[in-house]
């Protein structure tokens, strides 16, 4: 029995759906899955145990959230043991559009994973909607869930068998990565930003639920401080809808997605929008779906 350990980080709950589907595959196929919310800080558990690891997150600016590359930074180096071969290791990422750009996103924990023993083996990008720049519609989440649902098994079925799949990286991957990591000082900068407005009625969700606790109520007041990740926890699941995300505030996204019943007369806003990407990406995935199937008939 293999025995994986999965870290993630999950914003608004995207990651964590398809870590928990991804989780739930990995079993039924024998694998003992333990998994690590980011959240709680450290991992303080021996790597040596595990024979794989898995490392997920949802892509911001074409890169790994900062807490998630720190994370990475505070793991420890496995044993040295030069007739061992270095551990295999799995990405999982999430974000709302599907261009190719958002391979480079591993860029960077892929490199720092492979100085403490391990080298990548499986890398896969699931779409999952929005929770900032704009609400895609609840039939397009549905979409994005039914075909991560359908498709997360297949992929974990790659993982336990042994069989690489790794994405493809746009020309000057690393130079562009660098260039868009200004997210993560942008990110503080505006966190700063923040604002509480008078709807808010103290419930204090997002104090508890920020995952760098950057969100404080001093005599009454809530204060953001500059340890902002832009994961828009506070603002998505703020019940009524009362904080200002700063310069992005006409991209805010607010409230959970109807992932299981899809209004068929909802309007689409964004028909237009990486229209051949998703195309391409549900088309692919369809296939591979597909090809599955097929083959698990005839055997």
């Amino acid at each position: 029995m293999k025995k994986i350990l999965i870290c993630y980080f999950s914003g608004t709950g995207n990651t964590k759906k398809v870590v928990l589907s991804a989780s739930e595959s990995l079993q039924n196929l024998g694998g003992e899955v333990t998994l690590f919310n980011v959240d709680e800080g450290k991992f303080d558990g021996d790597l040596n145990e595990f024979d794989m690891l898995g490392i997920a997150y949802p892509i911001h600016a074409f890169n790994a959230p900062s807490n998630m590359i720190k994370f990475v930074k505070s793991l420890k180096k496995l044993k040295k043991d030069k007739k061992m071969a270095k551990k295999p290791l799995f990405i999982i990422k999430t974000s709302g559009e599907p261009l190719a750009l958002n391979n480079i996103s591993s860029l960077k924990i892929r490199s720092i994973l492979k100085k403490k023993g391990f080298t990548l083996t499986n890398e896969y990008h699931y779409c999952m909607p929005y929770n900032i720049i704009f609400r895609h519609t609840d039939n397009m989440a549905y979409k994005m869930w039914n075909t991560a649902q359908r498709v997360i098994p297949i992929d974990c079925k790659e993982i336990m068998e042994g069989k690489k799949v790794k994405l493809k990286y746009v020309p000057f991957g690393r130079f562009l990565a660098w260039i868009f990591r200004i997210e993560h000082w942008g990110g503080r900068f505006n966190g700063k930003r923040y604002k509480v407005n008078d709807k808010c009625i103290q419930c204090q969700l997002c104090v508890k639920r920020c995952p760098t606790n950057n969100i404080t109520i001093e005599n009454g007041e809530f204060k953001f401080g500059k340890n902002c990740l832009m994961c828009m926890r506070c603002s998505f699941h703020c019940p009524k809808n009362a904080i200002k995300i700063g310069y992005f505030e006409k991209w805010k996204v607010n409230g959970a997605y109807n992932f299981n019943n899809p209004n068929e007369n909802e309007v689409e806003k964004h028909k237009r929008y990486c229209k051949k990407a998703y195309k391409k990406y549900f088309n692919k995935n369809e296939r591979k779906i597909s090809d599955f199937e097929n083959i698990s008939k005839n055997d």
